[in-house]
C-alpha cells in the first residue's frame, strides 16, 4: 500500500496493474484527511471496464464507498465527511497488464469547516 501523507500536496504515479489473479490485483493509497479537507483526483487506465476505481473508508467492519466506477478515465473532487483515513483503490478485473496513471492534489480546507 502506498501513502499520500497529510503534509504532501500532491501524489502522482504511473504503474502497471499486473494480470488478474484469483481475487484480482489491487493497488491502494492511504490518504489521512481532516473533516472538510478535499483532494482532486484524476485516474486513467485506457481500458473500459478493466479497472475498477474507488475512494473508500472503513468504520469498524463497515466499508463506505464515496466514489466508485470503472470508466477508463475518471476525475473529480472528494471531500472528507469526517476525520480519518480514506483510500484510493484500483482493482484489475482482466487477464491483461494494464497501465494506470494516478494524480491527486490536496485542496486547502475552506474557512468555517472543522479541522
Amino acid at each position: 500500500m502506498d501513502s499520500f501523507p497529510a503534509d504532501a500536496t500532491e501524489y502522482m504515479r504511473d504503474l502497471e496493474l499486473p494480470p488478474h489473479k484469483q481475487k484480482g490485483w489491487v493497488h491502494e493509497v492511504e490518504v489521512p484527511m481532516r473533516e472538510g479537507e478535499s483532494f482532486d483526483f484524476e485516474t486513467e487506465s485506457g481500458l473500459s471496464g478493466g479497472v475498477e476505481f474507488n475512494v473508500h473508508s472503513h468504520q469498524g467492519p463497515e466499508v463506505t464507498y464515496h466514489v466508485k466506477g470503472s470508466e477508463p478515465n475518471m476525475a473529480g473532487t472528494f471531500t472528507a465527511p469526517w476525520e480519518g483515513k480514506f483510500y484510493l483503490m484500483w482493482e484489475n478485473h482482466t487477464n491483461e497488464i494494464i497501465p494506470v496513471r494516478i494524480r491527486a492534489t490536496r485542496r486547502e480546507i475552506r474557512e468555517g469547516t472543522r479541522a
